[in-house]
């Protein structure tokens, strides 16, 4: 069921398991919830039903450093949050991901959930790589494939309306942004207020906060506060070692042999309409480990004059916010129909998307962040949202640490490329060191944040332990990427999204289901 908490004046509930954010995860995690135990959720969404502009006012945050794009962009409050215009790329990562960075918990302890990812985004089940790859990548890097759900299939809001309607035990309200929150040994006691004043209370068995990195570290943050420092008396990580992924455009590819490239490293279609795409991380057993960081390199490309590839773009993210496209898409169409017919074409007997008309390849590698206490979210002693509440304040930066894992790890796929077949594909054109470097010098991370409310074996060690229970307060989990240690190799939702799944059964094996 959807409220809305505008109107409402003051309204008290009770549930069993109350959820923090109607977002890429907290609304799948809250319908799971009410499916699977049975039990009582209320689910708690700051935004409205959508949200129509790129940035959101209680997204606003305090700069310090370097400044961090992914504050401001690429958040959104609303139901479906993020998933509304998220990119989709999904990807566990790799074992060496895990245990060369002492995570708390095996990637063997996730897998198992990776088939019900799938089938919540409607993905083809099988491998996360290429098994056919045409030719040996040596010791250095391994092919691995991402799977991008349809564009129809990306926003959570309509993938789980029907549910949500149906769900007489699952209730989510807009609107309400959450101002208080405390704990005892027993129950969690929250207050919401609308914009226009209302306010909501809600006492429950257990609080799942699944906000987004940044909001759920600024959550984390005024529980610590609300309930006496309970929990940066037992942890010194709360609100450290924030981290993304570090990108940069490296190199330039000058086909020779155009059309074979193209069938190797564009995007791939399903038979069920799903995409996937191709990069190439550094290889579990590979040397270059010790090395660098965990990372990867794809091939893209830019787009020198706008085309048909963008008008179809415009058409399918339309879809995916739920709006119809803009009239002049006819017009445009019809002007770049010799491309689009060229497409189908490739869609249909290729199974690939084709490199569009006017653009050029280009080489991106991205990198772990090197975790760092000093890159950290703390609340802002000076400045307060709508509500009263401080804001997150930011203090992020790319050190020369940072700088020289992206150069290497370009160096490292640089003598893949020359010393395999890639080589007859096309010539590798690097870009030069200084222009990586300045653009390193701007970089404003790529929307991958991590670590800031890191799992840890211990409270020394991280701010929840391994099924993400909050030290140092009870009843209290916290499910956003800011959970993870480190960023791995591979983007981090996939991972978020299969704790998600491992929380939701742990809890349903708790609970004595309701009979038929």
């Amino acid at each position: 069921m959807l409220r809305d908490l505008n109107g409402k004046g003051k309204v008290s509930l009770e549930a069993d398991f109350i959820v923090i954010g109607a977002g890429t995860v907290g609304l799948p995690t809250s319908v799971l919830l009410a499916r699977k135990t049975g039990k009582t959720v209320i689910c708690l969404e700051t935004g409205g039903l959508r949200q129509q502009q790129d940035t959101h006012p209680l997204n606003e945050v305090v700069q310090l450093g370097m400044a961090y794009k992914g504050a401001s962009h690429g958040r959104f409050r609303c139901l479906g949050g993020t998933s509304m215009r998220w990119g989709g790329a999904l990807i566990p990562f790799q074992h060496s991901d895990l245990s060369n960075a002492r995570w708390p918990i095996e990637l063997d302890e996730l897998t198992p959930f990776i088939s019900d990812v799938e089938r919540l985004f409607s993905l083809d089940s099988g491998p996360y790589s290429d098994q056919s790859f045409p030719f040996d990548l040596g010791e250095t890097h391994v092919n691995r494939l991402a799977k991008w759900p349809r564009f129809t299939k990306r926003n959570v809001a309509a993938l789980l309306s029907a549910e949500l309607a149906a769900a007489g035990n699952l209730h989510v309200w807009l609107n309400a942004h959450v101002v208080q929150i405390r704990t005892d040994a027993a129950r969690v006691h929250l207050e919401a207020v609308s914009p226009n004043g209302d306010r909501l209370t809600v006492e429950g068995g257990r609080l799942i906060v699944a906000a987004g990195a940044i909001e759920t570290t600024r959550l984390a943050l005024l529980i610590d506060r609300q309930n006496g420092g309970a929990v940066s008396a037992v942890t010194p990580a709360l609100g450290r070692y924030f981290a993304d992924h570090i990108s940069a455009e490296v190199a330039e590819i000058v086909p020779s042999r155009h059309d074979v490239l193209n069938k190797i490293v564009g995007f791939r279609f399903s038979a069920a309409g799903s995409m996937r795409n191709i990069r190439f991380e550094l290889a579990p057993q590979s040397p270059a480990r010790q090395a660098v960081p965990p990372g990867f390199c794809h091939i893209g490309f830019k787009i020198e004059k706008p085309g048909g590839f963008d008008v179809v773009r415009a058409v399918l993210q339309s879809v995916q916010k739920r709006r119809l496209p803009q009239p002049r898409v006819v017009c445009d169409l019809i002007a770049n129909a010799p491309w689009l017919t060229r497409a189908v074409w490739w869609r249909l007997i290729n199974k690939r998307l084709l490199f569009p008309a006017h653009s050029r390849l280009i080489v991106h590698a991205v990198v772990e962040q090197v975790s760092t206490c000093d890159n950290r979210i703390e609340l802002s002693q000076t400045r307060c949202d709508r509500f009263g509440l401080p804001l997150a304040e930011i203090t992020w930066s790319v050190t020369e640490t940072d700088k020289r894992n992206v150069v290497q790890t370009s160096d490292l796929f640089r003598k893949t490329w020359e010393t395999t077949s890639f080589a007859r594909m096309g010539a590798w054109k690097p870009l030069e060191r200084e222009r990586i470097w300045n653009s390193l010098d701007d970089s404003e991370g790529i929307f991958h944040p991590t670590g800031s409310t890191r799992m840890g074996a211990t409270p020394a060690e991280g701010v929840v332990d391994k099924d993400l229970n909050l030290f140092g307060v009870a009843n209290v989990q916290l499910l956003a990427t800011s959970v993870l240690p480190t960023g791995g190799g591979a983007n981090p939702t996939m991972m978020l999204l299969l704790l998600a799944m491992r929380c939701v059964n742990r809890h349903a094996n708790e609970c004595v289901r309701p009979e038929a």
